[in-house]
């Protein structure tokens, strides 16, 4: 193409070198020799610890991010390089084009970096953390600016560019599915910063999205249902684009862009007929042509096993960006074609003995010297459109197994560490190299962001989970859900009432996970096993789950199975209550996952890393749609935390979950302070300095013992550790008699406060009032001079979790995250983290409170980490955090009695 001698002189004469002393190869306080980690672990090894996995993890992603640096993966403009060769002394000579698919990476990247702690910190962390992403995501907003301003003909679309030259087109086409990419990161990026309070900068980002949804349609679509693969506009031309007759049909990136097509796009041009033109899009006779199933056989360590998949192209991994970027796993339909892929890949790949899996990648030049071959026809024989002499194994891809990381983390990160020691070279100062051949004899020396970023946003999980949410509250999401179930369902076909072929299959590790560890004939013996739990979740929940889940489902069994304890264990379900004609009886909960022979409801984990696949299993059942029931038990001391339970109106009430505005929407946070202002009472020393931590979660629904909308939250406070209050016994004929613990004088404390409060007057009292309207005013008891209302601070602030009941009818505690509450479907979901502080002390008056304070938003979790921060049961040494007694409410120790007290006496 003519544009091709530019492309070259430009990459020539655009590139920079770098040694180690520059900026950009410098190591910035890292050791020298730290970035060949992947030694110290075994692929067996992140396969099976979830613990060790999550370190591997933390080890690759800090590497990878010194390519996210200015000289490496970054121009000084701020518009990502293509990539980067390492010459044979060891310096960088950047390759000056790019395109608009590395920046849609670079921006997740950012994003993630600067919105969340855990895995997505250790990205930057070696080099300046949030601050530095905030950075750069400045510096790239000005860079887009600038293009769009240099060219508005062009919409905010990008062709191939140059990147120091602030986007100099290099190409005259501009390909629609790199700026599909492009579109998605940038409505992920504007969201994610407007959640952290970086409205300006969120803003920014806003505003190309906003360009490239006007403009998509008019620039793009051709009628009738067809995508233009490529389209040209004449600079300053009047806007009129030149589409190119080849259209974008396929299930890939094009899928992408057809996507934000539908969901963002401009389609007012069409009027009354918009719906009808974005249906032919879909229903497209050659979109369709790929949609369909076939099955391979693979020969594994002497059997033979049929397994099915849609087909592909090349079969290279790059054929699966689009569930990077979207939450395509949250669609059965889709999640099921998605896992087919990754089975048949890992499969295939470890029958060959390869050292990781293919994918579209550039190839070390055949006369040995620093220039690279780009190989686009890296596929599986007998599942593409290659013929058996095109299609190519002879090398591994970097990137390869990003599409198992997303499906199944664990055989995704044994196969990255698998490529990662497939040679001493894959693994350099600025994290993973391109490719390494299959027989493990070179490896191409270059950095590109299709190799690293995209394996890094895998590592992290994608932006599916965080984009669901987003989808969601833009309303957006059932579109997308409808779309891909009418593409993956309905159109694909296959029965989803019977399994393909090697449905039941898990996913293959590579060989050097040993067959005492994993085995074609021991996962295909567990095909029946996994079946039957399958079955079991799809009654229980009463769900269409598709047979690709059955290993997930199968794993969460298993490990209730191996973690049976007895009453006192970190871990309950919970009792369960069935009301008989002579009274209540009860038994632990049972569910599809707890053991069926006797089940005792009582599990433990031994160590961290059974701890984490704990952690793991609640997760993937909660992508899954089917929650765990669990309960994190009070050890002797913990977090402290609050269980706040507000009620609103009738199931067939009209806003009768309007309590939501009040509890915790409110603008001011009038509980929310009030009860923080509370706790300072008692820890004054959190007022000021860092201040004083509080997550928040909530599990919000129809409450099914009261026939009532039901808001939970639960406060946790990670710098605060108490004491638990413990139920007496009828066989101990008394209570306790100790000091006060801690907690329940906290929670004392802070109902005084607030009923004060409301006798005073002010907003309290206001609030008070509305949240007894949202619920009908209901009564739950009365005396002869008094009232105790349903929405009432001493029924509001629940003490029943408090309280630890030493028997085994045990059944307090806190659930984890993610997690349900038997029967109601209103899982524990996470809002967020805040920092409280106050430059004063909180002597206002009762009528003036509480106090202003300064109120914080701290940075999202990864989901893992979430449920960590939410298991009070965990990771909690050390003292009682010191407290000042004096400021307790005279009444807090007046009433301590149990609720299950046997005596007269109070619980103390």
């Amino acid at each position: 193409p003519s544009w091709m001698p530019l492309l070259g002189h430009i990459m020539v004469s655009r590139s920079k070198q770098f040694d180690e002393g520059d900026g950009g190869g410098s190591d910035r306080g890292a050791a020298e020799d730290g970035f060949r980690f992947a030694t110290n672990y075994s692929s067996e090894e992140v396969f099976c610890d979830a613990a060790r996995r999550r370190q591997f993890f933390n080890d690759f992603l800090r590497w990878e991010g010194r390519f996210l640096q200015t000289g490496v993966g970054i121009s000084d403009s701020g518009l990502t390089f293509d990539g980067a060769h390492i010459l044979s002394d060891g310096r960088l000579e950047t390759r000056s084009h790019s395109n608009p698919s590395k920046e849609a990476l670079h921006l997740a990247l950012l994003a993630l970096a600067a919105s969340q702690d855990g895995l997505p910190g250790a990205l930057l962390r070696d080099v300046g953390g949030a601050e530095e992403a905030l950075r750069q995501l400045r510096q790239k907003a000005a860079a887009l600016e600038r293009y769009r301003k240099e060219r508005p003909e062009l919409g905010g679309f990008m062709p191939w560019f140059d990147a120091p030259s602030y986007g100099q087109p290099v190409e005259p086409e501009v390909a629609v599915r790199y700026n599909g990419m492009l579109a998605w990161s940038l409505y992920f990026v504007a969201r994610s910063l407007s959640e952290i309070g970086e409205t300006d900068l969120a803003e920014r980002f806003g505003l190309h999205l906003q360009s490239m949804r006007e403009a998509a349609v008019r620039l793009s679509y051709k009628g009738s249902g067809k995508v233009a693969a490529r389209f040209s506009v004449a600079p300053r031309g009047g806007g009129t684009a030149s589409k190119s007759e080849q259209s974008c049909e396929d299930p890939f990136a094009g899928e992408l862009f057809c996507m934000f097509l539908d969901l963002l796009g401009d389609w007012s041009v069409f009027g009354d007929a918009a719906t009808e033109e974005k249906e032919a899009m879909w229903d497209d006779p050659d979109r369709c042509k790929w949609l369909g199933w076939s099955a391979l056989e693979v020969t594994l360590e002497g059997s033979t096993h049929l397994i099915g998949a849609m087909p592909r192209s090349t079969f290279s991994v790059h054929e699966e960006w689009k569930h990077l970027l979207l939450p395509y796993d949250e669609v059965p339909a889709a999640r099921r074609a998605q896992c087919a892929a990754e089975r048949l890949r890992s499969w295939w790949a470890r029958a060959e003995g390869l050292p990781g899996l293919l994918g579209d990648c550039h190839v070390a030049s055949a006369d040995g010297g620093t220039r690279t071959c780009h190989v686009a026809s890296f596929g599986i024989p007998g599942a593409v459109s290659l013929r058996l002499d095109q299609a190519r194994q002879d090398h591994v891809a970097g990137c390869g197994a990003f599409g198992l990381l997303l499906a199944d983390p664990a055989t995704g990160a044994a196969w990255l560490h698998e490529t990662l020691c497939a040679h001493s070279g894959m693994q350099t100062k600025w994290g993973m190299a391109e490719s390494c051949a299959a027989d493990r004899s070179e490896i191409c020396p270059l950095l590109t962001w299709d190799a690293k970023a995209t394996t890094s946003l895998a590592v992290l999980g994608g932006l599916g989970s965080q984009m669901r949410r987003f989808l969601e509250r833009d309303d957006l999401l059932k579109r997308f859900s409808s779309i891909l179930n009418r593409l993956y369902g309905t159109r694909a076909g296959g029965d989803e009432s019977h399994s393909l072929p090697g449905e039941l299959l898990g996913f293959a590790p590579p060989a050097s996970v040993g067959t005492q560890t994993w085995s074609p004939g021991a996962t295909a013996s567990a095909c029946e096993e996994a079946s039957v739990d399958l079955e079991c979740a799809k009654a229980a929940r009463e769900l269409a789950l598709p047979w690709c889940d059955a290993p997930r489902i199968l794993a969460a069994r298993r490990w209730f199975d191996c973690h049976e304890s007895e009453p006192g264990a970190p871990y309950c379900t919970g009792m369960d209550s069935f009301y008989e004609e002579w009274g209540i009886y009860k038994e632990p909960y049972s569910d599809w996952y707890t053991p069926s022979t006797r089940s005792v409801g009582h599990y433990a984990a031994a160590s961290e890393k059974d701890r984490l696949a704990l952690y793991e299993s609640v997760v993937s059942c909660f992508k899954l749609g089917v929650p765990l029931v669990l309960l994190a038990r009070q050890p002797e001391r913990y977090r402290l935390f609050f269980d706040l339970d507000v009620y609103g109106g009738c199931e067939d009430a009209p806003n009768f979950d309007k309590v939501i505005r009040f509890a915790w929407e409110d603008e001011e946070q009038v509980l929310a302070r009030s009860i923080v202002s509370s706790v300072w009472d008692l820890y004054p020393e959190f007022r000021g300095g860092l201040g004083l931590e509080v997550a928040v979660f909530s599990s919000n629904g129809l409450c099914s013992r009261k026939k009532r909308f039901k808001a939970s939250y639960h406060l946790v406070f990670p710098d605060i550790i108490v004491d638990r209050p413990e139920k007496c016994t009828q066989a101990s004929g008394k209570c306790g008699q100790r000091p006060a613990a801690r907690h329940i004088a906290v929670r004392n404390h802070v109902v005084c406060r607030l009923s004060d409060a409301v006798d005073a007057g002010g907003a309290l009292a206001h609030l008070r009032d509305d949240l007894r309207r949202c619920c009908d005013s209901e009564v739950v008891s009365e005396s002869d001079d008094d009232a105790t209302y349903l929405n009432d601070w001493t029924e509001i602030l629940d003490e029943f979790p408090l309280w630890h009941e030493p028997g085994p009818d045990a059944a307090t505690g806190l659930r984890l995250p993610f997690t349900d509450k038997p029967r109601e479907g209103r899982p524990k979901l996470p809002l967020g983290r805040w920092r409280f502080s106050s430059a004063t002390s909180s002597d206002v008056s009762l009528k003036d409170w509480p106090p202003i304070c300064s109120i914080e938003q701290l940075r999202d979790l990864d989901l893992v980490e979430w449920v960590r921060l939410g298991d009070i049961s965990a990771n909690v040494t050390g003292e009682l955090t010191p407290w000042s007694e004096a400021g307790l409410h005279p009444d807090a120790l007046s009433e301590l009695k149990c609720p299950d007290c046997w005596t007269d006496t109070d619980c103390i």
